[in-house]
Parts: C-alpha cells; structure tokens; sequence
C-alpha cells in the first residue's frame, strides 16, 4: 500500500518538491554499482528525485575508487559485474574497519535462495529483485537501521 502511494508522491510532485529534505529518511548519500547504464541512471534518477545524493559506479573496483575519496551512507550493488562482482565488491567492504559498517543491498535480477542466503551470511542489507518498483528501492532505504 505505501509502496504505490510513495510512488504516486514522486511522480506528482515537481523538481523543487521532489528534492525536499524533509522527504529523504535513513541514508542520504548513496553509491550506485552497475555495469548497465540504463540502470544506473535508472537508479540516479529515482534516488535523486525524493533528495539523495547519488554518486554511480560502473563496476566494483570504481566504487572502491569512489569510496576512497568520500565515505557513501549506503551502496546499491548489482551481482553480476565484470571485473569485481557484487559479493567481491561487499567483502571488500567489509574488509575494511572504515566502512565495515556501511549498509550494502544488493540490487539485482538474481533471486536464488542460495545467492540471497549467501549475502545473508556477508551482511546485505537488504536485496531488491529487478524489475522493481521505485518506490520499493525507497521504502527498503527507508527501513535501513541506522
């Protein structure tokens, strides 16, 4: 229920309401990895529009790229990357005391228990299965326990 009216306030509303700080909860800056571009900008545009700061990567490597230069509240990582996947791109996360404790969710078409109990077990933080919703990427940011 809240899912589609949160997805109708985003598309009712205008740029300048859209952007309202008062609609971002839980993390505000976020790291996007995917190889697709579509859904990387896909991503950015949903997240920005209800307020978030969002900085995208194209694989694991330029997300460790990016998070050397600043520190994200949240990472949206896909699994299937070339170079570094998402499970690689998460334990090296982990591996590292500064952001060991930064939330990862994992966004991505697969949906095998074996794939989700796996990210259990490294500390996802939650896992939304493409095609989604918009607004059941914000309500999982929003449910994040900060």
């Amino acid at each position: 229920m809240q899912a589609a009216s949160t997805l109708q306030a985003i598309r009712m509303s205008g740029p300048e309401a859209r952007r309202a700080p008062q609609q971002v909860r839980g993390p505000t800056r976020v790291l996007v990895v995917d190889d697709s571009p579509v859904i990387r900008l896909l991503l950015e545009d949903v997240l920005s529009a209800v307020g978030y700061e969002v900085w995208v990567a194209e694989d694991g490597a330029s997300a460790l790229s990016i998070m050397a230069a600043r520190r994200p509240d949240v990472v949206l990582t896909d699994l299937n990357m070339p170079e570094m996947d998402g499970f690689a791109l998460l334990a090296a996360i982990r591996s590292r005391p500064d952001f060991s404790d930064v939330p990862v969710m994992i966004v991505s078409s697969e949906d095998a228990d074996a794939k989700q109990a796996r990210g259990r077990e490294a500390g996802v933080a939650g896992w939304i299965v493409k095609p989604f919703e918009p607004a059941e990427l914000i309500e999982a940011l929003w449910r994040l326990d900060f």
